[in-house]
């Protein structure tokens, strides 16, 4: 089964030992998303909304693994 490790700048680092995501098969498994901004790692600021905006922005950004 083919295994690729996704990691993008476009979403935050994985902290520790976790992968971004990785895709196996037709499956992608992620490590948790909470709402930190790229680049600064700091959370979003805002309202509820403005948290789960940027959390699906991240998420959004990990769908094409790396070659």
């Amino acid at each position: 089964m083919n295994k690729s490790f996704i990691a993008t700048a476009d979403a935050p680092a994985a902290i520790g030992t976790y992968s971004q995501a990785v895709k196996v098969g037709q499956t992608t498994y992620l490590s948790g998303q909470i709402p930190l901004v790229p680049g600064s790692m700091a959370l979003v600021e805002g309202d509820i909304e403005a948290e789960i905006r940027q959390a699906f922005s991240n998420l959004k950004h990990l769908e094409k693994p790396l070659k």
